[in-house]
Parts: structure tokens; C-alpha cells; sequence
């Protein structure tokens, strides 16, 4: 008897479909330019460079500069090996509702693809938080060799994503297409921390805390600014009005920051198209804070 029983006989509707990260790139020559009267008339090529090159509102231009061996890791392929590395692990009940969202940064030159799992939760004994697993790949075309796998949290409730570890991942081709070495163990690992997490997340809802101590472990936050302090401490009295005046509704406070990019929080926008850059940035820097002598003191 011949009966194969296939584990997804399709994909999730997110896993389908185009995306503004699946971008064709080019590698092209690097020149510069002579010096003093040549400048102008000659032009020569560096041997040891080449530009990352894709079309950018009608334009080709530059995403990255990389060395000569550098070899062109594709969005659209990187996540599909990704995606069937999700559907070959997790069950039908974890992959259910999975969403993703895209975003870029200097015109691709890094970009962000945001997995959420509503069915992988947990209950961290607050009705005002409906926390799942989220996943984050970075990939980018600046001459690195691997690529970044986020994982974390997002609470549906503010939509105020959480960042709790990162792996480096790296690729190996094969005639028969992509393979992400360890991805399977380094996946149900995150998932496992996730639920460990959700213990400290829990531990959090019910420690109360004072304004003074909140903001204490504010100013501990690496590269924090004062007017940065004063923003942060009023985004945690308006936490306080939902989870108490508690070290969660203080976590809550630092996940807005590295979440929005309005009001206090407002992202300045450049030529450079940095925001999606510039809120990652801001999730490393909470969960460096996270590690500070100040939060631990405080949320013990």
C-alpha cells in the first residue's frame, strides 16, 4: 500500500504570491574617477569591487558596493528555502493565519521580512496582551555572507513586537536549489525560547513598580538621549492606564519605541529611506537593555 499522508498539501496563503522584495539585482563594474586633469577624460575599473545594481523608480542605481567574490544571495529565494523549511516543521496548527510583512531600506539594500504565527501563543495572564511568535529575516546586498533570523514576540493587543535572540545563518547551493543548514533545529529552538519567555513575560504583568524606578531603568537603555528618557517615561504612564503601573506596561513602553515611527517616536525621513533600519535598530537597543544591571534589579 503505496498511502502518502502530506503534511501541508498547500501552502499558506501568506507563503504565495509576489513581493516587493523579489527585485531582480545586477552585478555590474566599479570605476572611479583620475586625479587632477584626468578626472574629467579617465575613468578606472577596481578589480576587487563591483556594484550591486537594481531599478529604482525608473533608474538603475546602487545598493551596495561588495567585493569581487561575492556571490548574490536573492530575496524571492532565500525566502522560499525559508518558507519550506516552516512547512516542513511546524504543524498545520502552528502554521494557521501565519502572516508576513515586507519592508526595505536604501532601496533594498537591506530588507526585512516580518513572519507572524498567531497560532504559536501564549497566555501571560493579562486579558490586555494576546502575545504569538514572530520571526524576522534580514537580508541585504552589503557584502555580508549570511543572512540575519530574528525571533521574538508580538502582542496583537498594540501590535508592539519584541525581539528576543538572532542567529547568522548561512547558505549552501545545490542542483537541486537552496539549503539553510541547522534552520529546522535553530526554528523549534526559538520556539522553545518563546515559550520559556512567555514565564518572564507573566512574572512581569504582576510586578509593580514605581515612576522613579521606571525611570531609572530608562536612562539605563544604551545610547539613550533625556529627551529620549522623557518620551519613554510618557509612553509608559499611557501603558499604565492599560496594564498597571507595572514592569510589563515599562517593557510595553520600550517595545513602542522600536515599533512606531510617529508621535514622540517619529522616525526623520531622508533620501536615505532608512526607517525600517532605523526601528530594527531600535528593537537591538531595547533588547541590549533588557541585559542592563537596571532592568534586571527592577523586573526580578
Amino acid at each position: 500500500m503505496n498511502n502518502v499522508t502530506v503534511l501541508h498539501p498547500d501552502p499558506p496563503k501568506a507563503f504565495s504570491g509576489e513581493s516587493d522584495l523579489y527585485f531582480d539585482v545586477w552585478e555590474r563594474p566599479c570605476f572611479f574617477a583620475g586625479s587632477g586633469e584626468q578626472a574629467a577624460r579617465h575613468y578606472y575599473e577596481d578589480e576587487e569591487h563591483k556594484h550591486i545594481v537594481r531599478m529604482w523608480k525608473g533608474e538603475p542605481r546602487s545598493i551596495g558596493l561588495v567585493g569581487k567574490n561575492y556571490k548574490v544571495l536573492h530575496n524571492k529565494e532565500l525566502c522560499q528555502g525559508i518558507e519550506d523549511t516552516f512547512m516542513e516543521t511546524l504543524t498545520p496548527e502552528e502554521l494557521k493565519d501565519v502572516s508576513r510583512t515586507d519592508r526595505v531600506s536604501y532601496m533594498g539594500g537591506t530588507c526585512f521580512r516580518d513572519y507572524v504565527f498567531p497560532g504559536i501563543g501564549a497566555d501571560i495572564g493579562s486579558a490586555r496582551s494576546n502575545i504569538a511568535f514572530r520571526a524576522i529575516v534580514i537580508n541585504g546586498y552589503d557584502g555580508t555572507s549570511s543572512f540575519k533570523f530574528y525571533h521574538g514576540a508580538i502582542d496583537f493587543f498594540c501590535a508592539n513586537g519584541m525581539v528576543s535572540g538572532v542567529y547568522d545563518m548561512t547558505v549552501r547551493r545545490h542542483t537541486s536549489g537552496l539549503a539553510i543548514p541547522r534552520l529546522t533545529d535553530k526554528l523549534r529552538k526559538s520556539i522553545d525560547i518563546f515559550y520559556k519567555q512567555a514565564d518572564t513575560w507573566k512574572h512581569w504583568v504582576g510586578k509593580n513598580i514605581c515612576d522613579e524606578d521606571a525611570e531609572e531603568c530608562f536612562k539605563a537603555m544604551p545610547n539613550v538621549s533625556e529627551r529620549r528618557v522623557e518620551q519613554l517615561m510618557r509612553r509608559f504612564r499611557i501603558e499604565c492606564e492599560t496594564h498597571g503601573r507595572t514592569v510589563w506596561a515599562l517593557y510595553s513602553a520600550a517595545t513602542a519605541y522600536a515599533t512606531v515611527a510617529d508621535g514622540d517616536f517619529a522616525v526623520k525621513e531622508t533620501a536615505s529611506d532608512h526607517r525600517a533600519s532605523t526601528l530594527h535598530n531600535r528593537e537591538q537597543q531595547v533588547r541590549s537593555w533588557l541585559n542592563t544591571d537596571e532592568f534586571g534589579r527592577i523586573a526580578a
